[in-house]
């Protein structure tokens, strides 16, 4: 009965493996996708498990080495980019990995008598606390991203192989029979199993919570480009306005000239210069689509009494994609506009300029409120917040993307956006 409760056992001990192993170059590198090479490495490694738990090569030096070298494959042929880095990491896993392993054998020596059982419950054990360590490096090397699960649930979630461990080891203080009971090796088999589950559960919602991120970005993206497209309808439905009633007044104009009404000319045309309220064009930098995105804010500012202060010095061409600039400009001059909506002073001071083959630009304005989570990430005023305050998120993403960095300031109720893209 013995045989073949470790044998089970066996199999989801090489599981827990393949998941802690996986686990921990995800959170390092993206993985690459599914090949003969890679079913041929992973299924190498299952096999050394079984053997290890079976006891071959246990004390030989050149079980590690091997050990060691599978690691090092399934980081080269299972996951992205290569580099020294790998093998680093490789060899620190396998002794941390080591070092827990032997830790356990050396407590549970004092609890245990037979060498079988005392194998199996000390890995069991040591795969428990390598679940938990690897969970642990993966929040904290993350931890600065706003959209996971917050860190309190992720301590309620530690509970449970913590709980395991105790249970485990409070049974064998009482002298519990592991010896002999195919029930005590799936019951050992189950808990390491929930473990992984617990784990792996708490992984896929961390990522649902990032699709859900994801879709409220693409949505609010979405609906920026209505508003965009809807600001440009306004502004060319005043300039065909416009072009009418200049259409219309220079056929009056003509009538005068005709007729030799060289009073009624003159004072029409003073008439005409008074009223003429064509479009304000208040960005000419030569480069049409910084130009565009300043001009089609500056009509939706106008219309809140708000002001552009603008300080722009930049080549026709930029060698960014025009959506990514209006992504950022877009993004940038909305938070803006919304910001210096509530305050009495109402003035948006836009500089741009390129410096040491970068783009750089400045954007302050005034601020009555401001709301920032535990990172320190701007978040939305709005009462449905979840589905808003992507703009920042936008921008960040879009400057990385160039190399470039983000950074923001809060000082005396002024907010400054600063900027840099690198062109490389």
């Amino acid at each position: 009965m013995y045989n073949i409760g470790f044998f089970i056992l066996s199999v989801i001990m090489t599981i827990a493996s393949i998941w802690i192993v996986q686990k921990f170059w995800s959170i390092f590198y993206e993985k690459s996708k599914l090949n003969s090479l890679s079913f041929i490495v992973w299924s190498l490694f299952a096999v050394s498990q079984m053997l290890i738990m079976y006891g071959y090569g246990k004390g030989s030096l050149w079980m590690p080495a091997i050990i060691i070298l599978q690691f090092i494959l399934i980081s080269f042929c299972c996951y992205q980019k290569s580099g020294i880095a790998k093998i680093a990491f490789s060899f620190s896993f396998y002794i941390v990995w080591a070092l827990i392993e032997i830790i356990i054998f050396i407590f549970l020596e004092n609890l245990l008598i037979e060498k079988q059982v005392n194998t199996a419950i000390g890995t069991v054990v040591s795969k428990m606390i390598m679940i938990i360590g690897v969970n642990i490096l993966s929040v904290f090397w993350r931890k600065k991203e706003p959209d996971m699960i917050p860190l309190r649930y992720f301590i309620v979630i530690l509970m449970f192989p913590m709980g395991s461990i105790y249970i485990v080891l409070n049974q064998l203080s009482f002298g519990s029979d592991y010896s002999n009971s195919i029930f005590a090796m799936i019951a050992l088999s189950i808990l390491l199993l929930f473990n992984i589950v617990i784990f792996d559960l708490f992984s896929k919602i961390s990522n649902f919570i990032n699709y859900e991120k994801e879709k409220s970005m693409y949505i609010q993206q979405i609906n920026d480009i209505s508003r965009s497209t809807s600001e440009k309808e306004k502004m060319m439905g005043d300039f065909y306005k416009e072009k009418h009633n200049l259409t219309n007044e220079l056929i009056v104009l003509k009538k005068y000239v005709v007729n030799d009404e060289k009073d009624n000319a003159i004072d029409f045309l003073n008439e005409a210069i008074c009223n003429f309220s064509i479009i304000d064009i208040k960005s000419d930098s030569g480069n049409m689509t910084v130009d565009t995105i300043i001009n089609t804010k500056y009509a939706v500012a106008k219309e809140h009494n708000i002001a552009f202060d603008l300080n722009i010095s930049i080549p026709n061409k930029l060698p960014f994609d025009q959506c990514d600039i209006g992504i950022v400009l877009g993004n940038a001059l909305d938070n803006a506009i919304e910001a210096v909506a509530e305050c009495k002073e109402k003035v948006i001071t836009i500089s741009m300029s390129v410096r040491k083959k970068a783009l750089i630009f400045v954007i302050k304005n005034p601020y009555e409120r401001i709301n920032e989570d535990g990172y320190g990430n701007l978040k939305s005023l709005k009462t449905d917040a979840n589905k808003h305050g992507y703009g920042m998120s936008s921008i960040k993403k879009v400057v990385e993307k160039y190399n470039g960095v983000m950074v923001y300031e809060t000082d005396n109720k002024i907010f400054s956006l600063n900027v840099i893209m690198s062109f490389e």
